[in-house]
């Protein structure tokens, strides 16, 4: 079975726009001495998740 060209195209600009939205929604916000541990370690657990995404897609 081949696969278009075109269709590996849309796959990367889809894939593409879906890791945009991720990093929208999940931007790191600063972090302030109120902050609790609990909510310091929910970012950073964000933060990681997005940069293993784009770890993973650069590595293919």
């Amino acid at each position: 079975m081949k696969i278009s060209p075109n269709t590996l195209r849309l796959e990367d600009e889809r894939i593409d726009a879906l890791v945009k939205r991720i990093e929208d929604n999940f931007r790191p916000s600063p972090i302030l001495p109120s902050d609790s541990i609990e909510k310091i370690m929910y970012q950073a657990g964000q933060a990681s998740v997005i940069e293993y995404i784009k770890n993973q897609l650069k590595d293919e």
